[in-house]
């Protein structure tokens, strides 16, 4: 053992003197030997520190080899140092370069041209391949398309090795172009006009497709494209219709827009032949034969087959079949064109909810969420309640996404249902402006909670459902607060309570106005959960004060105090898909209210009025109608009796009829100024269409008056404004905006003009 130790200390000791032998030793010769590639010899002697006469250093030997890799041309470095005696050593360096370029190439590119991109490489042809200039060549491709607005550009070098050892070097591009449609066409269409067939599917030309990113060419929606077409000749009874071939040609002058050809194929349509029905089981054959859409002998139609699918089972799932499934199965004869349908039918088991379970509500109270749903424990296993559950909470707004699923109990024939919400903030502070041509320039503050909780001070006021609101505004020509307190359910039954204070301040063209006071309503669901009935109660303090000394004998009479205590009783009808933006519904309303001395008032009069709207939309509702009106009479208890001047209608201007100056219809005095009048009738139409995201167009047509006694409506006098606007919603900001341009075609209206009038509305809130 100490031998052993003896010996290994005697070689470290040697090999430590051999070391330092060496690095004391003075350089003899430093020897370039190039396995492969030529460079020449001076730019590998320039990356070298270490010269003949020096006294060798490993560190720096070390060093030099680095810098040498450093440069890019090679693939290996081995250095060699020999003992050559007389204290001196030779340096041999070895080098194999990287294979030499023989070729440099741009693949891929459409967008520009080879010529063009090869100015941002910096390889050369017949010289070693160098991997710097390699990833330098690269990074300046990426940053000429970034620069060009191409951010998704890929280019990837790659390296082909020729027979010879040399490379070729191709950068491969992929620009990624928003490649966009010029002209979709159709061969083989009969039908169908090619019109109809282009607005079908999602492959189509936009107008604003050199301006926006619009009309894009989806690769990804072309074999959608081919099912959407097939479901359309599906309506007409083709069932042998197929897209043969679709050409898609890009444009050599503009590669970033494409052709599309669609080869497509009709064949005639099927009439219906026998129609039968297996598997049903609890209702008979016949009474769901009542439920089929289709009829033998007629010309089949994809959309009666698949609402008659959904009406057997939701039949069905009213009876708690929440697994049932229903399909058709069709038998086409190719020779008589005719095609049996045999409706299939698998009713599965019955269920009942035993438990209606909710989950994730932290701030709103189970009861709030509860007292929405339409499927309660007992029930049938329902999905059409469960889904009309599911959409009452989402309309509630408090709640980011609700997922409804039912899940198996531990009860044979019975499931639960399981709720789970994902809450987001009802609390919302607002500062902002706006300016109209009805308000003029307006600033706001309001605070509101949409899920307050009058009772619960330990909960922050939270969860509760009910709705408060407190604004202020102050602007050139309004002014005012309002307090507003909603309570959805009161006593815990579906009955509706609206508390309201306010004080408004308007200045008018001809007198300022000042309204304070109070109001409540009481509304009630009835009959379904679109219909219902509301009683309501104002009591109100109006001055009408400022009115000019030069003003007429009748607007200076208009002037004074006046108390309001004023019950209304009111019947609404509402099946409108969204309050906000409907694209489908109605809505219908009929008002009336009395204002008698005996409650208070100083006056006596009564309010009637009527008003619509009903909404339609096509073309997968890109197109939405909208038809309109109200027509209204206020009086005095004594039919010639003048009301006061702040109960009379005044119609024009952006929230009536577009073309007219705002509040200038109506009956003037002998100064040409308007004074209002006792019976309106209003009528809008409106269809409107989209231009680009978040911005429809809309063309319009109002048409109405304003009469000076009760009870009148003379046609003859009627006013006629139309016009085209825009409707932009601007995105993470609540900004409705509404610009319209009309002109008055028939006008009825004493001083006022016939011009072309900008109707704006726009506001914003953060």
């Amino acid at each position: 053992m100490l031998s052993a130790l003896i010996n290994k200390w005697t070689a470290g000791i040697l090999q430590v003197a051999i070391m330092t032998a060496v690095c004391a030793a003075e350089i003899g010769s430093v020897t370039i030997i190039q396995d492969s590639g030529r460079l020449p010899e001076e730019i590998i002697r320039y990356n070298i520190q270490l010269k003949a006469g020096d006294i060798f250093d490993e560190n720096i030997l070390n060093s030099d080899i680095k810098r040498l890799y450093g440069t890019g041309f090679f693939a290996d470095i081995v250095s060699e140092t020999k003992d050559v005696g007389d204290g001196k050593v030779d340096i041999t360096i070895r080098t194999k370069a990287k294979p030499t370029v023989k070729n440099i190439y741009i693949s891929g590119n459409i967008k520009f041209s080879s010529y063009e991109l090869m100015k941002n490489v910096s390889l050369t042809a017949e010289q070693p391949l160098n991997d710097n200039q390699l990833r330098d060549s690269a990074n300046k491709l990426r940053e000429f398309y970034k620069s060009k607005g191409y951010n998704e550009a890929q280019i990837t070098p790659e390296l082909k090795t020729l027979e010879d050892g040399r490379v070729d070097v191709i950068f491969q591009i992929n620009e990624n172009l928003r490649m966009k449609i010029n002209k979709v066409t159709f061969e083989g269409n009969t039908v169908y006009s090619s019109w109809t067939m282009k607005n079908t599917i999602a492959n189509r030309w936009s107008v604003l497709s050199s301006i926006f990113d619009m009309g894009l060419y989806e690769p990804g929606e072309l074999e959608n494209d081919k099912v959407r077409l097939r479901e359309l000749f599906w309506n007409k009874g083709y069932l042998d219709f197929k897209v043969e071939e679709i050409q898609v040609s890009q444009l050599e002058k503009s590669p970033e827009y494409v052709d599309l050809n669609f080869k497509i194929y009709e064949g005639v349509p099927y009439k219906i032949g026998k129609i039968t029905i297996a598997g049903a089981k609890i209702f008979s054959a016949e009474q769901l034969m009542e439920m089929v859409r289709l009829r033998e002998g007629q010309t089949f139609d994809n959309r009666l087959e698949q609402e008659t699918t959904k009406d057997i089972s939701g039949l069905y799932q009213t009876l708690g079949h929440a697994d049932v499934v229903c399909r058709i199965e069709r038998i086409p004869n190719f020779e008589t064109k005719f095609v049996d349908l045999n409706i299939v039918i698998s009713e599965g088991r019955r269920y009942e909810v035993k438990d209606v379970i909710i989950s994730g509500n932290k701030i709103t109270k189970d009861k709030v969420i509860r007292r929405e749903l339409v499927i309660q424990p007992g029930d049938p296993l329902d999905n059409n309640r469960i889904e009309a559950s599911q959409s009452r909470l989402m309309g509630m707004g408090y709640f980011n996404k609700v997922d409804a699923v039912s899940v198996n109990s531990d009860e044979i024939g019975k499931r639960d249902v399981a709720f789970e919400v994902e809450e987001k903030s009802t609390f919302s502070f607002k500062i902002g402006g706006g300016y109209s041509d009805t308000d003029s320039l307006l600033g706001m503050a309001e605070i509101s909670n949409s899920n307050f909780d009058i009772t619960d001070p330990q909960s922050y006021f939270q969860g509760g459902g009910q709705r408060f609101r407190l604004q202020g505004m102050f602007g050139l020509e309004r002014m005012g607060f309002n307090a507003d307190f909603t309570e959805p359910w009161l006593f815990d039954i579906p009955l509706r309570l609206d508390l309201s204070g306010y004080w408004n301040e308007y200045q008018y063209d001809y007198w300022y106005e000042q309204r304070g006071g109070g109001k409540f309503t009481l509304a009630k669901q009835f009959f379904d959960d679109f219909t219902s009935v509301a009683l309501g109660y104002k009591l109100e303090y109006v001055r009408v004060f400022h009115v000019d000394r030069t003003e007429s004998q009748e607007m200076r009479d208009s002037q004074g105090h006046w108390l309001v205590s004023q019950p209304s009783l009111s019947l609404t009808r509402d099946t409108r898909d969204n309050l906000l933006e409907p694209t489908s519904g109605y809505y219908l309303n009929f008002t009336s209210s009395i204002t008698p001395q005996f409650l208070g008032s100083s006056e006596n009069y009564y309010r009637l009025e009527a008003k619509g709207s009903l909404y339609y939309s096509f073309l997968d509702k890109a197109i939405i109608t909208h038809v309109g009106g109200k027509i209204g009479t206020v009086s005095g208890f004594n039919y010639n009796d003048d009301v006061p001047i702040f109960e009379r209608y005044f119609l024009g201007g952006g929230d009536s009829i577009r073309g007219f100056p705002y509040r200038e219809i109506g009956h003037n005095d002998v100064n040409g100024h308007n004074l209002g009048g006792q019976s309106m009738l209003l009528v809008t139409a409106e269809v409107s269409h989209p231009i680009w995201n978040f911005i429809r167009g809309a063309a319009f047509v109002d048409i109405g008056n304003a009469w000076e006694k009760s009870y009148r409506y003379d046609m003859s006098g009627i006013n006629v404004g139309a016009g085209y606007g825009l409707r932009i919603k601007v995105p993470y900001l609540n900004a409705p905006v509404r610009l319209d341009l009309a002109y008055p075609i028939l006008n009825n209206q004493d001083d006022v003009k016939n011009t072309l009038r900008f109707h704006f509305n726009m506001g914003f809130a953060f």
